[in-house]
């Protein structure tokens, strides 16, 4: 199982753990339902460093991916990103994904345990183009601060970086204490949402600024069973849950499944 880096600091927070596709994933706070309800009150942090992270270098990059995925990569301008699938010749999906056009480099962002597969699936058609496909996780972490004061959260957090607008837009800045960051507007569960990349080696240091900088808006650090019942509400789909490489394009989350979430969440509230 791949764990954490920041492992010992949630458990110093009270967190308890779960694995989703063999890497380690905070599963709450030990009240995942008061985590939910700040999540749609206010603001709520996610650890999402157990996500795939991949960065593809190279003069020829852009034209590469974008003869891979399913969106225009080669519209994107250093700055923006957009969400994509990356499928098979016969058009079925090997993962969805977002990729983000970084002045030297394009980075992807995908669901946790598919980033061998997507790396050799990506590496598989590197013929005669100058691209190279390198792992990111080792350098940067990946925070997100989801909810309706989500931006208030990013700006106590660095109150110079500046806020992307549009979705998918990232802004860049460097920190003196913290380094590079790169701050994505990525609303993932239907509300306002920020994500912050990191550099491993402050991945604690900005985990603690940003918890802080929720919690004075009346929010907290949150885990995945706050997240996915968010998700699940939103009907945003999740490869590997609600759809995966048998079928040849994303299909909604299902009745049933947010019938169930729903259900589970009131019952958790009894």
């Amino acid at each position: 199982m791949a764990s954490l880096t920041l492992h010992e600091w949630h458990r110093q927070l009270g967190a308890t753990f779960a694995t989703v596709n063999g890497c380690e994933v905070v599963a709450s706070y030990g009240d995942p339902i008061a985590e939910h309800d700040a999540l749609r009150r206010s603001a709520t942090v996610f650890d999402l460093s157990f996500r795939g992270r991949l960065c593809v270098l190279g003069a020829d990059r852009e034209r590469f991916l974008n003869g891979q995925v399913t969106n225009d990569v080669k519209a994107l301008r250093t700055g923006e990103g957009c969400y994509a699938a990356l499928v098979t010749a016969k058009g079925k999906l090997d993962s969805d994904l977002y990729v983000y056009r970084l002045a030297e480099e394009c980075l992807l962002d995908f669901e946790p345990g598919y980033a061998a597969a997507v790396a050799q699936r990506l590496d598989r058609y590197i013929i005669a183009d100058d691209v190279r496909v390198a792992d990111a996780s080792p350098n940067c972490g990946l925070l997100s601060v989801q909810g309706p004061k989500a931006a208030e959260a990013v700006h106590r957090f660095a109150p110079d970086i500046a806020l992307p607008e549009k979705p998918l837009a990232f802004t860049t800045a460097t920190d003196s204490a913290l380094g590079e960051l790169y701050l994505m507007n990525q609303p993932r569960v239907g509300l306002p949402g920020f994500d912050l990349f990191v550099p491993t080696a402050t991945l604690a240091v900005a985990a603690e600024r940003l918890t802080a900088a929720a919690k004075a808006l009346g929010g907290r650090a949150a885990g995945w069973q706050a997240l996915e019942w968010a998700r699940v509400e939103a009907g945003v789909p999740r490869f590997g849950a609600d759809m995966d490489e048998s079928i040849s394009r994303p299909k909604p989350a299902s009745k049933r499944a947010r019938s169930v979430t729903a259900k589970a969440a009131t019952l958790a509230r009894k």
